[in-house]
């Protein structure tokens, strides 16, 4: 314990938690109170501010194009003969698990059902039309776009550990170069790792909230028990139990051997979806995507429909990127972590190509079935989402294949290692925003990383049994919202290091 007192940021970690704390009790007690604060800040921040989450985005893949076509692209991270701490398929695997989790499963079934009848662009729901744009809009959202999001801060991180040999992994040391050596020890500083440090709590905390009514409602059908909150609390404690045997492995043989069961798992269930559905139909419809993806991209990403609702844009287009602004911090940092010897470019993009490779994988082949069941009047999938949400409309989908009970086994074992990959990178990348000059290399103190663990599950717990999706979706938007003014700040202090180190030194 005296090991952990000296290593944690005190001031981070006891003031995050606390709030935490804080806010796990208002949500138990009052929770209406709790609801009607979120709402109306939420409120606020849709009307208002909506547009900078639009603007954010296009300023992400700026920078994505700035690097990778520049002169600062080829920076190595390490030494020059470095060579990469982790082979390409483990780099990869890693950084894909860690940043879709579950949820590229639930809503990869799911998401193209909402988009028949919430539309975008005011298109006549149910329409051809509409099936098209539902193929389409779910890869947009878990594509391109959205890894673009971690660009400033990988360049920002890699670029303060690595060339400026920082032993500090923050967000407010990344500060330094803009804002002056001082500042990661001012209130300022300590209120931006604050940030960050509910950043990362909300956005595992959606993906659990996401995951855990479809668990629950696939365990209840392979096992004939019924759904229940004790149900829910088993979920959660079957994660955790997951979770703590990675943090005693640690990174190398912990989230690695995690991430490549993981992998294998993923391989497995879509080559059961390849042989169990008609793939030629599904391949179809993604050839069809990439041509509407292509031809209406610049439309999409700059959808703000001003003369309209906003319905589908607030409910969807802005909540997505708000979740992955608050995934930021995780991805960044964990980035960082796993990317020594290789360059800034080969960083990026390899993050941003293998990402939205094995999302629009899922999006792709997990929708086209969706639609395929709907289109062809096998089941009403809009009625079942209707009455039952998400978690009916994934067993209802399940149980149109072949050996379905077997399958449904293997999707709960398949989520319950995804999510869990996922937590692990959370909890390991909290440890290092509330931990004190740790060596990029190590990893902080077990029992720094167990309790956020701990405040992560009793918040995802109070807000999925007070509130339901609905409450952790607007949680998301509302914590999403400051990221935007930090991910500007990181960008602009990477920029300027770079432009200082290099001013006078050719980059081959």
């Amino acid at each position: 314990m005296r090991k952990v007192w000296k290593e944690i940021d005190k001031y981070v970690y006891f003031i995050t938690v606390i709030l935490i704390i804080l806010i796990v009790v208002t949500v138990a007690i009052w929770p209406d109170v709790f609801a009607g604060w979120i709402g109306a800040i939420y409120n606020v921040v849709i009307k208002k501010f909506g547009w900078m989450y639009i603007f954010m985005n296009l300023c992400c893949f700026a920078l994505f194009f700035y690097i990778i076509f520049g002169r600062y692209g080829n920076i190595k991270l390490g030494g020059d003969e470095e060579k990469p701490r982790f082979s390409t398929f483990s780099w990869a695997a890693m950084i894909f698990a860690s940043g879709a989790g579950s949820s590229v499963i639930i809503l990869g079934f799911a998401e193209p059902v909402y988009y028949l009848t919430n539309t975008p662009f005011h298109i006549e729901p149910m329409s051809e039309e509409a099936f098209e744009y539902a193929h389409m809009y779910g890869q947009f959202h878990w594509g391109l776009s959205a890894w673009a999001f971690y660009v400033p801060a990988i360049v920002a991180l890699c670029y303060m550990l690595y060339k400026r040999e920082s032993r500090d992994i923050k967000f407010s040391n990344a500060l330094v170069p803009l804002l002056g050596s001082r500042f990661p020890k001012s209130p300022l500083g300590k209120l931006i790792d604050i940030i960050v440090a509910f950043g990362i709590v909300a956005s595992i905390t959606t993906s659990l909230g996401l995951a855990v009514p479809v668990m629950s409602k696939l365990i209840s059908s392979a096992t004939g028990i019924p759904e229940s909150i004790y149900m829910n609390i088993f979920v959660f404690a079957v994660w955790f139990f997951i979770f703590g045997w990675s943090v005693f492995r640690g990174l190398d043989k912990g989230i690695r051997q995690l991430t490549n069961v993981n992998m294998a798992l993923i391989f497995g269930f879509l080559a059961i979806f390849i042989l169990c559905t008609p793939i030629g139909e599904i391949f179809g419809m993604e050839i069809n995507s990439l041509g509407l993806y292509i031809s209406q991209l610049p439309r999409v990403m700059c959808y703000t429909d001003p003369f309209g609702d906003k319905a589908f844009l607030n409910e969807w287009t802005i909540f997505y990127w708000a979740w992955w602004l608050t995934f930021v911090p995780i991805m960044g940092m964990f980035i960082a972590k796993v990317s020594r010897g290789r360059t800034l470019k080969q960083v990026i993009t390899g993050q941003m190509i293998w990402g939205t490779l094995g999302c629009c994988t899922f999006l792709g082949i997990l929708g086209g079935y969706s639609l395929y069941l709907q289109k062809n009047g096998i089941v009403d999938l809009v009625s079942i989402l209707q009455t039952e949400g998400n978690e009916g409309v994934v067993l209802a989908i399940l149980d149109t294949l072949p050996f379905s009970k077997p399958i449904i086994i293997f999707v709960i074992i398949l989520c319950f290692v995804f999510l869990a990959t996922t937590i692990d990178s959370t909890a390991l990348v909290l440890g290092t925003a509330t931990s004190d000059k740790l060596d990029p290399d190590q990893d902080p103190h077990l029992y720094n990383r167990f309790s956020w663990a701990i405040m992560i599950f009793a918040l995802s717990i109070a807000l999925s049994m007070s509130g339901g999706l609905s409450l952790i979706q607007k949680f998301a938007i509302v914590l999403g919202f400051p990221m935007i003014f930090v991910v500007i700040l990181i960008s602009m202090s990477a920029l300027k290091a770079m432009r200082e180190d290099y001013a006078d030194r050719h980059l081959k």
